[in-house]
């Protein structure tokens, strides 16, 4: 079963949408930090102070760089401790800091149960994205992963959402990305996806997006 709500533009963002086009949506992406995962910013959140706690003396302006290069799969999760200088750093350890969205899994069981496809647009690093979501069984959901560090590219970059397209065989305007970066939300609709900015005035929590994906 397809569904959608036809959203507005960015500066739109904070209004409800008034049309509800059931089979306008094959697909719904979900951003992973900041939608699946509760934080949004888990390079200041999370990477700096584990890698601080692991004697880490990188500046955070070269640890955002560092990563931005990992999660482009320019370096591997193990080069990235190395050059980071993180002594016994470890992906397992390091995952285990991250937490689900509130909510989150039901809501994806929800729609897994209508038969609408789900899957996930990315920037992370892949190492971490596989443990993340075997930890946390995501995959029985989300059938579909599009990761930065595994296609080379970062939303957004228009290349991410070309890809997104051509790998999943839809067209754009099937697919619906839910996404916490408006500047993410912003050029999937360029790119002609439906997209949902999570983290609006009226779309912080999971239950505040069911009601706008719902009825179907």
């Amino acid at each position: 079963m397809a569904f959608a709500r036809v959203f507005g533009t960015v500066g739109d963002m904070s209004l409800v949408p008034a049309t509800l086009h059931r089979d306008a949506i094959d697909v719904v992406v979900f951003d992973a930090m900041g939608v699946l995962y509760s934080s949004a910013d888990d390079v200041g959140e999370l990477l700096v102070p584990y890698l601080r706690s692991h004697g880490c003396v990188v500046h955070r302006d070269e640890i955002a760089q560092l990563y931005e290069e990992c999660s482009l799969g320019k370096m591997s999760s193990a080069d990235f401790w190395t050059t980071a200088g993180a002594s016994g750093a470890s992906d397992e350890e390091y995952c285990r800091a991250h937490r689900l969205t509130e909510g989150v899994v039901a809501l994806l069981a929800e729609l897994d149960a209508t038969g609408v496809r789900l899957a996930c647009l990315s920037n992370e690093v892949s190492e971490w994205s596989k443990l993340l979501r075997e930890r946390f069984g995501l995959g029985e959901y989300l059938t579909d992963w599009f990761i930065s560090g595994d296609i080379g590219v970062r939303k957004p970059d228009p290349e991410a959402f070309t890809t997104l397209c051509r790998r999943l065989e839809v067209i754009p305007e099937r697919i619906l990305l839910v996404d916490d970066r408006e500047q993410n939300v912003a050029a999937a609709r360029g790119a002609g996806l439906q997209a949902l900015w999570f983290g609006a005035p009226h779309m912080s929590t999971m239950d505040q997006l069911r009601k706008e994906l719902r009825p179907w």
